[in-house]
Protein backbone atom coordinates (compact mmCIF):
# COMPACT_ATOMS: atom_id res chain seq x y z
CA UNK A 1 0.00 0.00 0.00
CA UNK A 2 1.26 3.48 -0.90
CA UNK A 3 0.24 6.86 0.47
CA UNK A 4 -1.51 9.51 -1.62
CA UNK A 5 1.62 11.64 -2.09
CA UNK A 6 3.74 8.74 -3.34
CA UNK A 7 0.99 7.80 -5.77
CA UNK A 8 0.51 11.35 -7.05
CA UNK A 9 4.23 11.78 -7.71
CA UNK A 10 4.26 8.48 -9.54
CA UNK A 11 1.35 9.20 -11.89
CA UNK A 12 1.85 12.96 -12.50
CA UNK A 13 4.82 14.51 -14.27
CA UNK A 14 5.40 18.25 -14.39
CA UNK A 15 4.99 18.62 -18.15
CA UNK A 16 2.82 21.12 -19.98
CA UNK A 17 -0.81 20.02 -20.40
CA UNK A 18 -0.05 16.78 -18.55
CA UNK A 19 -2.61 17.18 -15.76
CA UNK A 20 -5.65 15.09 -16.67
CA UNK A 21 -8.35 13.05 -14.89
CA UNK A 22 -7.32 10.16 -17.15
CA UNK A 23 -4.21 9.76 -14.98
CA UNK A 24 -6.39 8.78 -12.04
CA UNK A 25 -7.21 5.14 -12.85
CA UNK A 26 -8.99 2.57 -10.71
CA UNK A 27 -5.99 0.24 -10.53
CA UNK A 28 -3.97 2.94 -8.76
CA UNK A 29 -6.88 3.88 -6.53
CA UNK A 30 -7.02 0.38 -5.07
CA UNK A 31 -3.48 0.82 -3.71
CA UNK A 32 -4.68 3.51 -1.31
CA UNK A 33 -6.33 3.26 2.08
CA UNK A 34 -10.08 3.79 2.29
CA UNK A 35 -9.57 7.29 3.72
CA UNK A 36 -7.16 8.37 0.98
CA UNK A 37 -9.39 7.01 -1.79
CA UNK A 38 -11.81 9.87 -1.10
CA UNK A 39 -8.89 12.30 -1.53
CA UNK A 40 -8.00 10.54 -4.79
CA UNK A 41 -11.59 10.91 -6.06
CA UNK A 42 -11.73 14.60 -5.11
CA UNK A 43 -8.42 15.37 -6.84
CA UNK A 44 -9.54 13.47 -9.95
CA UNK A 45 -12.60 15.72 -10.17
CA UNK A 46 -10.59 18.88 -9.54
CA UNK A 47 -8.04 18.20 -12.29
CA UNK A 48 -10.96 17.84 -14.73
CA UNK A 49 -11.77 21.54 -14.27
CA UNK A 50 -11.16 24.00 -17.05
CA UNK A 51 -9.55 27.36 -16.32
CA UNK A 52 -9.70 30.78 -17.94
CA UNK A 53 -6.79 32.96 -16.85
CA UNK A 54 -6.67 36.76 -17.17
CA UNK A 55 -3.96 39.21 -16.19
CA UNK A 56 -5.87 39.97 -13.00
CA UNK A 57 -7.57 36.70 -12.10
CA UNK A 58 -8.63 33.15 -12.84
CA UNK A 59 -12.00 31.49 -13.51
CA UNK A 60 -12.65 27.80 -12.91
CA UNK A 61 -15.35 26.20 -15.05
CA UNK A 62 -16.62 22.77 -16.10
CA UNK A 63 -14.59 21.38 -18.97
CA UNK A 64 -17.78 20.49 -20.86
CA UNK A 65 -21.36 21.82 -20.71
CA UNK A 66 -23.88 19.95 -22.85
CA UNK A 67 -26.81 21.44 -24.77
CA UNK A 68 -29.27 19.87 -22.30
CA UNK A 69 -27.57 21.64 -19.38
CA UNK A 70 -25.63 18.63 -18.08
CA UNK A 71 -21.94 19.23 -17.39
CA UNK A 72 -18.74 17.82 -16.03
CA UNK A 73 -17.39 18.64 -12.56
CA UNK A 74 -17.65 22.31 -11.55
CA UNK A 75 -15.90 24.41 -8.90
CA UNK A 76 -19.35 24.82 -7.26
CA UNK A 77 -19.38 21.05 -6.65
CA UNK A 78 -16.57 21.35 -4.09
CA UNK A 79 -18.28 21.16 -0.68
CA UNK A 80 -17.14 22.68 2.60
CA UNK A 81 -16.02 19.21 3.69
CA UNK A 82 -13.99 18.96 0.49
CA UNK A 83 -12.30 22.29 1.28
CA UNK A 84 -11.38 20.93 4.72
CA UNK A 85 -9.72 17.98 2.98
CA UNK A 86 -7.82 20.28 0.60
CA UNK A 87 -6.75 22.48 3.52
CA UNK A 88 -5.34 19.46 5.36
CA UNK A 89 -3.19 18.29 2.44
CA UNK A 90 0.59 18.65 2.54
CA UNK A 91 0.88 20.67 -0.65
CA UNK A 92 4.67 20.72 -0.60
CA UNK A 93 4.65 16.93 -1.10
CA UNK A 94 2.51 17.14 -4.25
CA UNK A 95 3.75 17.32 -7.85
CA UNK A 96 4.41 20.97 -8.71
CA UNK A 97 1.66 21.27 -11.33
CA UNK A 98 -1.01 19.87 -8.98
CA UNK A 99 0.34 21.89 -6.05
CA UNK A 100 -0.15 25.13 -8.01
CA UNK A 101 -3.75 24.22 -8.92
CA UNK A 102 -4.90 23.19 -5.43
CA UNK A 103 -3.19 26.15 -3.76
CA UNK A 104 -4.75 28.52 -6.32
CA UNK A 105 -8.23 27.16 -5.60
CA UNK A 106 -7.71 27.62 -1.85
CA UNK A 107 -6.49 31.19 -2.42
CA UNK A 108 -9.08 32.20 -5.03
CA UNK A 109 -12.13 30.67 -3.34
CA UNK A 110 -11.17 30.70 0.35
CA UNK A 111 -8.57 33.50 0.53
CA UNK A 112 -6.09 31.32 2.43
CA UNK A 113 -2.97 33.49 2.51
CA UNK A 114 -0.53 30.61 3.05
CA UNK A 115 -2.01 28.88 0.01
CA UNK A 116 -1.42 32.07 -2.02
CA UNK A 117 2.29 32.00 -1.15
CA UNK A 118 2.52 28.35 -2.17
CA UNK A 119 0.57 28.96 -5.41
CA UNK A 120 2.64 31.96 -6.52
CA UNK A 121 5.95 30.19 -5.89
CA UNK A 122 4.71 27.00 -7.56
CA UNK A 123 3.59 28.91 -10.65
CA UNK A 124 6.93 30.76 -10.89
CA UNK A 125 8.85 27.51 -10.47
CA UNK A 126 6.72 25.91 -13.20
CA UNK A 127 7.39 28.87 -15.49
CA UNK A 128 11.16 28.69 -15.07
CA UNK A 129 10.95 24.93 -15.57
CA UNK A 130 8.87 25.16 -18.77
CA UNK A 131 9.93 28.38 -20.48
CA UNK A 132 12.47 28.26 -23.30
CA UNK A 133 13.37 31.10 -25.66
CA UNK A 134 12.39 28.92 -28.61
CA UNK A 135 9.43 27.25 -26.91
CA UNK A 136 7.09 29.33 -24.75
CA UNK A 137 3.80 27.57 -25.58
CA UNK A 138 1.58 27.27 -22.53
CA UNK A 139 3.74 29.45 -20.29
CA UNK A 140 1.98 32.82 -20.49
CA UNK A 141 -0.88 31.73 -18.20
CA UNK A 142 1.61 30.37 -15.67
CA UNK A 143 3.52 33.66 -15.37
CA UNK A 144 0.21 35.54 -15.28
CA UNK A 145 -0.78 33.68 -12.12
CA UNK A 146 2.66 34.08 -10.56
CA UNK A 147 2.58 37.85 -11.14
CA UNK A 148 -1.08 38.29 -10.19
CA UNK A 149 -0.94 36.37 -6.90
CA UNK A 150 2.44 37.77 -5.80
CA UNK A 151 1.18 41.32 -6.49
CA UNK A 152 -2.19 40.75 -4.76
CA UNK A 153 -0.56 39.30 -1.63
CA UNK A 154 2.44 41.69 -1.61
CA UNK A 155 5.04 38.93 -1.94
CA UNK A 156 7.67 41.56 -2.71
CA UNK A 157 10.73 39.33 -3.05
CA UNK A 158 9.03 36.97 -5.49
CA UNK A 159 7.48 39.83 -7.48
CA UNK A 160 10.85 41.57 -7.79
CA UNK A 161 12.45 38.31 -8.92
CA UNK A 162 9.84 37.91 -11.68
CA UNK A 163 10.17 41.57 -12.62
CA UNK A 164 13.95 41.18 -12.87
CA UNK A 165 13.52 38.28 -15.28
CA UNK A 166 11.09 40.37 -17.34
CA UNK A 167 13.39 43.40 -17.62
CA UNK A 168 16.26 41.13 -18.67
CA UNK A 169 13.95 39.47 -21.22
CA UNK A 170 12.96 42.85 -22.68
CA UNK A 171 16.53 44.04 -23.01
CA UNK A 172 18.04 40.87 -24.47
CA UNK A 173 15.42 38.58 -25.97
CA UNK A 174 12.08 40.26 -26.70
CA UNK A 175 13.09 41.54 -30.15
CA UNK A 176 14.07 38.01 -31.20
CA UNK A 177 10.98 36.42 -29.66
CA UNK A 178 8.01 35.38 -31.80
CA UNK A 179 6.31 38.62 -30.72
CA UNK A 180 3.02 37.50 -29.27
CA UNK A 181 4.58 36.19 -26.07
CA UNK A 182 6.53 39.43 -25.62
CA UNK A 183 3.38 41.49 -26.23
CA UNK A 184 1.34 39.51 -23.73
CA UNK A 185 3.98 39.74 -21.03
CA UNK A 186 4.28 43.49 -21.63
CA UNK A 187 0.49 43.80 -21.29
CA UNK A 188 0.76 41.86 -18.03
CA UNK A 189 3.31 44.25 -16.53
CA UNK A 190 1.57 47.29 -18.02
CA UNK A 191 -1.19 46.68 -15.49
CA UNK A 192 1.18 46.63 -12.51
CA UNK A 193 1.36 49.78 -10.39
CA UNK A 194 4.42 52.03 -10.65
CA UNK A 195 5.99 50.03 -13.47
CA UNK A 196 8.00 52.19 -15.88
CA UNK A 197 6.41 51.36 -19.24
CA UNK A 198 8.84 53.58 -21.14
CA UNK A 199 11.12 50.55 -21.50
CA UNK A 200 8.39 48.96 -23.68
CA UNK A 201 8.59 51.62 -26.40
CA UNK A 202 11.79 50.55 -28.24
CA UNK A 203 10.70 46.91 -28.12
CA UNK A 204 7.28 47.80 -29.54
CA UNK A 205 8.90 49.84 -32.32
CA UNK A 206 11.07 46.83 -33.21
CA UNK A 207 8.00 44.57 -33.29
CA UNK A 208 6.13 47.02 -35.54
CA UNK A 209 9.06 47.45 -37.95
CA UNK A 210 9.89 43.76 -38.13
CA UNK A 211 6.43 42.27 -38.64
CA UNK A 212 4.73 44.38 -41.32
CA UNK A 213 3.12 41.29 -42.89
CA UNK A 214 1.63 40.11 -39.60
CA UNK A 215 -1.21 42.52 -38.95
CA UNK A 216 -2.36 40.87 -35.71
CA UNK A 217 1.08 41.37 -34.17
CA UNK A 218 1.54 44.92 -35.49
CA UNK A 219 -1.97 45.96 -34.45
CA UNK A 220 -1.43 44.70 -30.92
CA UNK A 221 1.95 46.46 -30.72
CA UNK A 222 0.53 49.80 -31.93
CA UNK A 223 -2.37 49.60 -29.46
CA UNK A 224 -0.11 48.80 -26.52
CA UNK A 225 2.22 51.63 -27.54
CA UNK A 226 -0.72 54.07 -27.50
CA UNK A 227 -1.68 52.93 -23.99
CA UNK A 228 1.92 53.36 -22.84
CA UNK A 229 2.14 56.87 -24.29
CA UNK A 230 -1.08 57.91 -22.57
CA UNK A 231 0.16 56.39 -19.30
CA UNK A 232 3.36 58.43 -19.71
CA UNK A 233 1.17 61.54 -20.30
CA UNK A 234 2.47 61.94 -23.87
CA UNK A 235 -0.93 62.64 -25.43
CA UNK A 236 0.31 64.17 -28.71
CA UNK A 237 2.60 61.19 -29.33
CA UNK A 238 -0.29 58.82 -28.58
CA UNK A 239 -2.52 60.59 -31.14
CA UNK A 240 0.27 60.47 -33.71
CA UNK A 241 0.72 56.76 -33.02
CA UNK A 242 -3.00 56.12 -33.56
CA UNK A 243 -2.82 57.83 -36.95
CA UNK A 244 0.23 55.74 -37.86
CA UNK A 245 -1.83 52.64 -37.07
CA UNK A 246 -4.59 53.99 -39.33
CA UNK A 247 -2.03 54.46 -42.12
CA UNK A 248 -0.87 50.89 -41.60
CA UNK A 249 -4.44 49.53 -41.74
CA UNK A 250 -5.00 51.19 -45.13
CA UNK A 251 -1.66 50.06 -46.56
CA UNK A 252 -2.31 46.48 -45.48
CA UNK A 253 -5.87 46.58 -46.85
CA UNK A 254 -4.63 47.62 -50.29
CA UNK A 255 -2.28 44.61 -50.34
CA UNK A 256 -4.96 42.04 -49.72
CA UNK A 257 -8.28 43.25 -51.11
CA UNK A 258 -7.89 41.82 -54.64
CA UNK A 259 -6.59 38.41 -53.56
CA UNK A 260 -9.95 36.74 -52.90
CA UNK A 261 -13.30 37.38 -51.23
CA UNK A 262 -11.84 36.86 -47.76
CA UNK A 263 -9.11 39.38 -48.53
CA UNK A 264 -11.71 41.87 -49.78
CA UNK A 265 -13.85 41.52 -46.67
CA UNK A 266 -10.82 41.88 -44.41
CA UNK A 267 -9.75 44.97 -46.38
CA UNK A 268 -13.15 46.54 -45.71
CA UNK A 269 -12.74 45.84 -42.00
CA UNK A 270 -9.27 47.41 -41.91
CA UNK A 271 -10.47 50.49 -43.81
CA UNK A 272 -13.30 50.89 -41.31
CA UNK A 273 -10.86 50.68 -38.41
CA UNK A 274 -8.55 53.20 -40.08
CA UNK A 275 -11.38 55.65 -40.75
CA UNK A 276 -12.51 55.52 -37.11
CA UNK A 277 -8.96 56.16 -35.92
CA UNK A 278 -8.56 59.15 -38.25
CA UNK A 279 -11.89 60.60 -37.09
CA UNK A 280 -11.06 60.14 -33.42
CA UNK A 281 -7.56 61.55 -33.72
CA UNK A 282 -8.06 64.83 -35.57
CA UNK A 283 -7.54 63.68 -39.19
CA UNK A 284 -10.98 64.34 -40.69
CA UNK A 285 -9.62 64.95 -44.21
CA UNK A 286 -7.81 61.61 -44.19
CA UNK A 287 -10.98 59.98 -42.85
CA UNK A 288 -13.07 61.38 -45.72
CA UNK A 289 -10.54 60.30 -48.35
CA UNK A 290 -10.34 56.81 -46.83
CA UNK A 291 -14.14 56.59 -46.74
CA UNK A 292 -14.35 57.36 -50.46
CA UNK A 293 -11.82 54.63 -51.15
CA UNK A 294 -13.78 52.25 -48.92
CA UNK A 295 -16.93 52.79 -51.00
CA UNK A 296 -14.92 51.97 -54.15
CA UNK A 297 -13.63 48.76 -52.59
CA UNK A 298 -17.09 47.74 -51.41
CA UNK A 299 -18.44 48.11 -54.95
CA UNK A 300 -15.87 45.53 -56.09
CA UNK A 301 -16.93 42.91 -53.55
CA UNK A 302 -20.01 41.59 -55.44
CA UNK A 303 -17.75 41.08 -58.49
CA UNK A 304 -15.28 39.03 -56.46
CA UNK A 305 -17.86 36.88 -54.67
CA UNK A 306 -18.30 33.37 -56.06
CA UNK A 307 -22.03 32.53 -56.07
CA UNK A 308 -23.23 29.26 -54.58
CA UNK A 309 -25.69 27.77 -57.03
CA UNK A 310 -28.07 24.83 -56.94
CA UNK A 311 -29.87 23.56 -60.04
CA UNK A 312 -33.51 22.67 -59.39
CA UNK A 313 -36.18 20.87 -61.38
CA UNK A 314 -39.40 22.81 -60.65
CA UNK A 315 -41.64 21.15 -63.25
CA UNK A 316 -43.63 19.49 -60.46
CA UNK A 317 -44.20 22.88 -58.80
CA UNK A 318 -45.43 24.47 -62.03
CA UNK A 319 -47.70 21.50 -62.80
CA UNK A 320 -49.23 21.79 -59.33
CA UNK A 321 -49.78 25.55 -59.72
CA UNK A 322 -51.47 25.03 -63.09
CA UNK A 323 -53.68 22.29 -61.70
CA UNK A 324 -54.82 24.48 -58.82
CA UNK A 325 -55.60 27.41 -61.15
CA UNK A 326 -57.26 25.38 -63.88
CA UNK A 327 -60.72 26.74 -64.73
CA UNK A 328 -60.57 29.60 -62.24
CA UNK A 329 -61.58 33.19 -62.94
CA UNK A 330 -59.04 35.98 -62.45
CA UNK A 331 -60.45 36.82 -59.02
CA UNK A 332 -60.39 33.15 -58.04
CA UNK A 333 -56.75 32.84 -59.19
CA UNK A 334 -55.76 35.79 -57.00
CA UNK A 335 -57.58 34.29 -54.04
CA UNK A 336 -55.92 30.94 -54.79
CA UNK A 337 -52.63 32.80 -54.38
CA UNK A 338 -53.72 33.88 -50.91
CA UNK A 339 -54.77 30.33 -50.05
CA UNK A 340 -51.26 29.14 -50.83
CA UNK A 341 -49.71 31.92 -48.74
CA UNK A 342 -49.48 31.52 -44.96
CA UNK A 343 -48.05 34.04 -42.51
CA UNK A 344 -45.47 31.93 -40.69
CA UNK A 345 -45.86 31.81 -36.92
CA UNK A 346 -43.08 33.39 -34.87
CA UNK A 347 -42.85 30.33 -32.64
CA UNK A 348 -42.33 28.11 -35.69
CA UNK A 349 -39.57 30.40 -36.95
CA UNK A 350 -37.87 30.38 -33.55
CA UNK A 351 -38.14 26.59 -33.42
CA UNK A 352 -36.56 26.39 -36.88
CA UNK A 353 -33.66 28.64 -35.79
CA UNK A 354 -33.00 26.54 -32.68
CA UNK A 355 -33.21 23.24 -34.59
CA UNK A 356 -30.76 24.48 -37.23
CA UNK A 357 -28.46 25.69 -34.46
CA UNK A 358 -28.53 22.32 -32.69
CA UNK A 359 -28.13 20.33 -35.91
CA UNK A 360 -25.17 22.41 -37.13
CA UNK A 361 -23.53 24.00 -34.06
CA UNK A 362 -20.11 24.46 -35.69
CA UNK A 363 -21.47 26.51 -38.60
CA UNK A 364 -23.20 28.81 -36.10
CA UNK A 365 -20.16 29.55 -33.93
CA UNK A 366 -18.84 32.56 -35.79
CA UNK A 367 -21.81 34.66 -36.89
CA UNK A 368 -21.92 36.31 -40.30
CA UNK A 369 -21.88 39.67 -42.04
CA UNK A 370 -24.91 40.62 -44.13
CA UNK A 371 -23.78 42.45 -47.27
CA UNK A 372 -25.97 44.51 -49.61
CA UNK A 373 -25.76 44.82 -53.39
CA UNK A 374 -23.22 47.63 -53.03
CA UNK A 375 -20.87 45.36 -51.07
CA UNK A 376 -21.49 47.21 -47.80
CA UNK A 377 -21.98 45.35 -44.55
CA UNK A 378 -25.45 46.29 -43.30
CA UNK A 379 -25.41 44.06 -40.23
CA UNK A 380 -22.93 41.93 -38.31
CA UNK A 381 -25.11 39.05 -37.12
CA UNK A 382 -23.46 37.63 -34.01
CA UNK A 383 -23.77 33.92 -33.17
CA UNK A 384 -26.28 32.67 -30.63
CA UNK A 385 -25.04 31.49 -27.26
CA UNK A 386 -23.93 27.88 -27.73
CA UNK A 387 -25.32 26.83 -24.33
CA UNK A 388 -28.53 28.88 -24.38
CA UNK A 389 -29.62 30.08 -27.86
CA UNK A 390 -32.50 32.07 -26.33
CA UNK A 391 -30.28 33.89 -23.82
CA UNK A 392 -30.41 37.16 -25.80
CA UNK A 393 -34.00 37.74 -27.05
CA UNK A 394 -32.97 40.62 -29.35
CA UNK A 395 -30.27 38.50 -31.00
CA UNK A 396 -32.67 35.59 -31.35
CA UNK A 397 -35.15 37.92 -33.06
CA UNK A 398 -32.48 38.98 -35.59
CA UNK A 399 -31.75 35.33 -36.35
CA UNK A 400 -35.48 34.74 -36.78
CA UNK A 401 -35.73 37.56 -39.34
CA UNK A 402 -32.74 36.11 -41.18
CA UNK A 403 -34.21 32.60 -41.09
CA UNK A 404 -37.55 33.87 -42.41
CA UNK A 405 -35.80 35.87 -45.14
CA UNK A 406 -34.00 32.82 -46.53
CA UNK A 407 -37.30 30.94 -46.82
CA UNK A 408 -39.07 33.98 -48.29
CA UNK A 409 -36.42 34.24 -51.02
CA UNK A 410 -36.90 30.61 -52.02
CA UNK A 411 -40.70 30.83 -51.91
CA UNK A 412 -40.62 34.01 -53.99
CA UNK A 413 -38.29 32.67 -56.67
CA UNK A 414 -39.85 29.22 -57.02
CA UNK A 415 -43.51 29.53 -56.13
CA UNK A 416 -44.64 33.19 -56.37
CA UNK A 417 -42.78 34.01 -59.58
CA UNK A 418 -44.26 31.05 -61.45
CA UNK A 419 -47.75 31.54 -60.03
CA UNK A 420 -47.75 35.15 -61.28
CA UNK A 421 -46.51 34.05 -64.71
CA UNK A 422 -49.36 31.53 -64.95
CA UNK A 423 -51.93 34.20 -64.04
CA UNK A 424 -50.56 36.61 -66.65
CA UNK A 425 -50.59 33.84 -69.27
CA UNK A 426 -54.27 33.15 -68.53
CA UNK A 427 -55.53 36.74 -68.41
CA UNK A 428 -55.00 40.16 -69.94
CA UNK A 429 -55.07 42.20 -66.75
CA UNK A 430 -56.41 45.72 -66.51
CA UNK A 431 -56.60 47.98 -63.50
CA UNK A 432 -60.33 47.51 -62.89
CA UNK A 433 -59.81 43.77 -62.36
CA UNK A 434 -58.07 44.28 -59.00
CA UNK A 435 -60.72 46.63 -57.61
CA UNK A 436 -62.30 43.77 -55.65
CA UNK A 437 -59.25 43.74 -53.33
CA UNK A 438 -59.52 47.40 -52.33
CA UNK A 439 -63.19 48.39 -52.67
CA UNK A 440 -64.79 49.05 -49.27
CA UNK A 441 -61.80 47.39 -47.59
CA UNK A 442 -61.73 48.75 -44.01
CA UNK A 443 -58.01 48.14 -43.50
CA UNK A 444 -57.06 50.61 -46.26
CA UNK A 445 -56.82 54.21 -45.00
CA UNK A 446 -59.39 56.64 -46.40
CA UNK A 447 -58.39 58.06 -49.75
CA UNK A 448 -55.73 55.41 -50.40
CA UNK A 449 -57.86 52.92 -52.36
CA UNK A 450 -56.76 54.19 -55.79
CA UNK A 451 -53.05 54.16 -55.00
CA UNK A 452 -53.31 50.63 -53.58
CA UNK A 453 -55.25 49.56 -56.67
CA UNK A 454 -52.53 50.99 -58.93
CA UNK A 455 -49.79 49.22 -57.00
CA UNK A 456 -51.59 45.87 -57.05
CA UNK A 457 -52.35 46.18 -60.77
CA UNK A 458 -48.70 46.89 -61.55
CA UNK A 459 -47.57 43.97 -59.40
CA UNK A 460 -49.94 41.42 -60.93
CA UNK A 461 -49.11 42.75 -64.40
CA UNK A 462 -45.37 42.21 -63.87
CA UNK A 463 -44.30 45.85 -63.36
CA UNK A 464 -42.64 44.94 -60.08
CA UNK A 465 -40.24 47.88 -59.80
CA UNK A 466 -43.01 50.46 -60.00
CA UNK A 467 -45.36 48.35 -57.88
CA UNK A 468 -42.99 48.07 -54.93
CA UNK A 469 -42.32 51.81 -54.91
CA UNK A 470 -46.06 52.27 -54.38
CA UNK A 471 -46.91 49.33 -52.13
CA UNK A 472 -44.05 49.53 -49.60
CA UNK A 473 -44.77 53.09 -48.36
CA UNK A 474 -48.53 52.53 -48.56
CA UNK A 475 -48.34 49.40 -46.40
CA UNK A 476 -46.23 51.36 -43.92
CA UNK A 477 -48.93 54.04 -43.78
CA UNK A 478 -51.59 51.32 -43.44
CA UNK A 479 -49.98 50.07 -40.22
CA UNK A 480 -49.50 53.63 -38.96
CA UNK A 481 -53.21 54.19 -39.51
CA UNK A 482 -54.17 51.01 -37.62
CA UNK A 483 -51.90 52.04 -34.74
CA UNK A 484 -53.58 55.47 -34.55
CA UNK A 485 -57.06 53.93 -34.71
CA UNK A 486 -56.35 51.73 -31.68
CA UNK A 487 -54.92 54.60 -29.63
CA UNK A 488 -51.21 54.31 -30.34
CA UNK A 489 -49.07 57.45 -30.39
CA UNK A 490 -47.38 57.53 -33.80
CA UNK A 491 -45.61 60.89 -33.53
CA UNK A 492 -42.83 62.25 -31.35
CA UNK A 493 -42.75 65.53 -29.44
CA UNK A 494 -39.42 67.36 -29.61
CA UNK A 495 -38.06 69.86 -27.08
CA UNK A 496 -38.88 72.77 -29.39
CA UNK A 497 -42.50 71.66 -29.68
CA UNK A 498 -42.18 70.15 -33.17
CA UNK A 499 -43.42 66.66 -33.99
CA UNK A 500 -42.16 63.92 -36.29
CA UNK A 501 -43.58 60.59 -37.38
CA UNK A 502 -42.05 57.72 -35.44
CA UNK A 503 -39.90 55.27 -37.39
CA UNK A 504 -41.65 52.16 -38.68
CA UNK A 505 -39.93 49.79 -36.24
CA UNK A 506 -41.37 51.84 -33.36
CA UNK A 507 -44.84 51.80 -34.92
CA UNK A 508 -44.85 48.01 -35.33
CA UNK A 509 -43.74 47.66 -31.69
CA UNK A 510 -46.40 49.94 -30.19
CA UNK A 511 -48.16 48.06 -27.35
CA UNK A 512 -51.58 49.18 -28.61
CA UNK A 513 -50.90 47.64 -32.04
CA UNK A 514 -49.25 44.50 -30.67
CA UNK A 515 -52.18 43.90 -28.31
CA UNK A 516 -54.91 44.14 -30.95
CA UNK A 517 -53.34 42.83 -34.17
CA UNK A 518 -51.99 39.47 -35.32
CA UNK A 519 -48.38 39.42 -34.11
CA UNK A 520 -47.28 36.95 -36.79
CA UNK A 521 -48.43 39.38 -39.49
CA UNK A 522 -46.65 42.26 -37.75
CA UNK A 523 -43.46 40.19 -37.51
CA UNK A 524 -43.63 39.28 -41.20
CA UNK A 525 -44.04 42.86 -42.39
CA UNK A 526 -41.46 44.22 -39.97
CA UNK A 527 -38.92 41.79 -41.43
CA UNK A 528 -39.95 42.49 -45.01
CA UNK A 529 -40.03 46.26 -44.68
CA UNK A 530 -37.73 47.46 -41.96
CA UNK A 531 -35.24 44.95 -40.55
CA UNK A 532 -31.65 44.79 -41.74
CA UNK A 533 -31.63 41.10 -40.83
CA UNK A 534 -34.71 40.78 -43.03
CA UNK A 535 -35.51 42.14 -46.49
CA UNK A 536 -35.47 45.83 -45.43
CA UNK A 537 -37.50 46.73 -48.55
CA UNK A 538 -38.95 49.97 -47.22
CA UNK A 539 -35.54 51.44 -46.41
CA UNK A 540 -34.01 50.24 -49.68
CA UNK A 541 -36.80 52.05 -51.54
CA UNK A 542 -36.70 55.15 -49.33
CA UNK A 543 -33.00 55.61 -50.11
CA UNK A 544 -33.51 54.87 -53.80
CA UNK A 545 -30.94 52.07 -53.86
CA UNK A 546 -33.07 49.04 -54.68
CA UNK A 547 -32.50 47.83 -58.24
CA UNK A 548 -35.13 46.95 -60.83
CA UNK A 549 -33.73 43.42 -60.97
CA UNK A 550 -34.03 42.97 -57.19
CA UNK A 551 -37.71 43.94 -57.32
CA UNK A 552 -38.44 41.08 -59.72
CA UNK A 553 -36.89 38.34 -57.59
CA UNK A 554 -37.37 36.34 -54.43
CA UNK A 555 -38.35 38.28 -51.37
CA UNK A 556 -39.80 41.28 -53.27
CA UNK A 557 -42.27 38.99 -55.03
CA UNK A 558 -43.03 37.37 -51.69
CA UNK A 559 -43.75 40.83 -50.26
CA UNK A 560 -46.22 41.58 -53.06
CA UNK A 561 -48.24 38.45 -52.35
CA UNK A 562 -48.05 39.16 -48.60
CA UNK A 563 -49.76 42.51 -49.31
CA UNK A 564 -52.48 40.79 -51.35
CA UNK A 565 -52.98 38.26 -48.54
CA UNK A 566 -53.18 41.08 -45.97
CA UNK A 567 -55.86 42.93 -47.94
CA UNK A 568 -57.82 39.76 -48.66
CA UNK A 569 -58.31 39.13 -44.93
CA UNK A 570 -60.56 42.21 -44.63
CA UNK A 571 -62.06 42.29 -48.13
CA UNK A 572 -65.80 41.60 -48.27
CA UNK A 573 -65.50 40.77 -51.98
CA UNK A 574 -62.81 38.18 -51.31
CA UNK A 575 -64.95 36.61 -48.63
CA UNK A 576 -67.95 36.34 -50.95
CA UNK A 577 -65.88 34.88 -53.80
CA UNK A 578 -64.32 32.32 -51.47
CA UNK A 579 -67.71 31.47 -49.98
CA UNK A 580 -69.45 31.00 -53.34
CA UNK A 581 -66.66 29.30 -55.33
CA UNK A 582 -66.84 25.50 -55.33
CA UNK A 583 -63.48 25.27 -57.11
CA UNK A 584 -61.66 27.20 -54.37
CA UNK A 585 -62.90 24.67 -51.82
CA UNK A 586 -60.69 22.02 -53.40
CA UNK A 587 -56.91 22.18 -53.38
CA UNK A 588 -54.46 19.71 -54.87
CA UNK A 589 -51.41 19.27 -52.65
CA UNK A 590 -48.04 19.15 -54.47
CA UNK A 591 -46.28 15.81 -54.71
CA UNK A 592 -43.32 15.22 -52.40
CA UNK A 593 -41.01 15.18 -55.42
CA UNK A 594 -42.49 18.33 -57.01
CA UNK A 595 -39.21 20.13 -56.34
CA UNK A 596 -36.06 18.20 -57.25
CA UNK A 597 -32.43 19.12 -56.70
CA UNK A 598 -30.46 18.19 -59.83
CA UNK A 599 -27.02 19.17 -58.50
Amino acid sequence: MVNIYELLNRIIVNKRYSLSPNLFIEADRTELSEEERSIFDLLKNIVSLGTKIHNDGIEFHPMFVMADGSRTFSIEDISEDDYLILHSLKLEKMPLILRALIADILWTNKKEFNAAKIAANAYWELFTFWYRDDDNVGTIDIIRRAVCISAQTKQTLLFEKIQGWFVDFLEKKAANNDGFFALRVMELFFGQKNFDVSIFLPVLDDLIDGNSDNIAKVEQAYKLKTECLFKLKRKEDAIKNNNLLADYYLEFAEKIFKKDIQGALRAVNFYQKGIMLYRNNGESDKADAAHKRLVEIQKEIPKIMVPFSVELDIKGVIDNLKANMEGLSFEECVIRLTQMFVFEKQEDIKKSVIEEFKDNPISHLFGKSLINAQGQTVLALHPLDIHDPEKDPKLMELHMYQNALEKQKVAGDIWVKNALIIIRDKFVIDKSMVEFLVKDNPIIPDGRERIFQSGLYMFLNGDYYEALHILAPQVENLFRNIAREVGGLTVTLEKDGSSMEKVLSSILSLPELVDCYDNDILFTFRGLLNEQAGANIRNEIAHGIISEYACSTGVCLYFGVAVIKLLSLTSASCYQILKNSEKLKHFEMPRKDALKVIH
